[in-house]
């Protein structure tokens, strides 16, 4: 989808975009291709030619920090076919919602095949969630942006969280949908296991701690109930990118 865009580079804002679509130009080697765009004054066409070789030139090196730097946060979903086998899918467990004073309890990373739970005090460290993270080049969440990824910047500092962001909760309003993560879910069609069906955050805090007063039970109920939802990211996020796609296309 991204290589049909051209509001995203400088100069050009959604009204041009149009215009240079209506004008049969469809994509960046279809501008590339033209001696001129209707509509678009020499300096500026020069200026997009540019910007499109140094933007293609990123995406054949897979260039996710280059993304992350120079595309609007908005716009990040684009990414997601592109960086295809490199996404990684990320959700946290939490003691609270005050960053500073509650703690990260628990990290679940989805890597499209395996889903990795990293455990407060059994694992969970800086070196760990960069070995984790390995190969990344999108990270998908679901009100990440807001919570999960502001959260593990402040307690993970050492770790490099400059990815692309396809945030579903913000990217999914733009489609209509609307409240948390279970909602869109049942919205969809989607169901989860009867032993954590209604399991919510605040469940989550106290199945954390009796885990910590010796409930080994506890934990993997947790573990289950993060697992859905980093592991359902990955059957919503086609739906939310494809109605995008949709709306936004030439």
């Amino acid at each position: 989808m991204i290589r049909h865009r051209f509001s995203v580079f400088r100069g050009v804002g959604p009204k041009l975009e149009q215009t240079i679509w209506k004008g049969g130009v469809l994509d960046w080697p279809g501008f590339l291709k033209s001696t001129r765009v209707s509509g678009l004054p020499a300096g500026l066409y020069r200026s997009v030619s540019r910007q499109i070789c140094q933007w293609m030139n990123a995406l054949e090196r897979g260039d996710a920090a280059f993304f992350a730097k120079n595309l609007p946060l908005a716009e990040h979903w684009q990414l997601y076919k592109v960086f295809g086998e490199s996404v990684r899918y990320l959700d946290i467990e939490t003691t609270g919602l005050i960053r500073g004073y509650n703690v990260v309890t628990m990290v679940g990373i989805y890597n499209g095949q395996k889903y990795q739970a990293l455990i407060r005090g059994k694992g969970l460290t800086n070196s760990a969630l960069q070995r984790a993270l390995q190969g990344c080049k999108l990270i998908v969440t679901y009100y990440g942006r807001v919570f999960d990824v502001p959260f593990l910047r402040n307690a993970y500092p050492r770790v490099d969280w400059n990815y692309p962001h396809f945030d579903l909760c913000f990217a999914g309003r733009r489609l209509g949908f609307k409240g948390g993560l279970k909602g869109v879910e049942k919205s969809l069609g989607i169901e989860r296991p009867g032993e954590i069906e209604h399991v919510d955050g605040f469940e989550a805090v106290r199945l954390w701690y009796r885990y910590t007063g010796g409930s080994k039970k506890a934990l993997n109920h947790l573990i289950a109930y993060n697992e859905a939802d980093t592991t359902n990211l990955v059957r919503i996020a086609p739906l939310v990118y494809d109605g995008l796609c949709n709306k936004c296309r030439p």
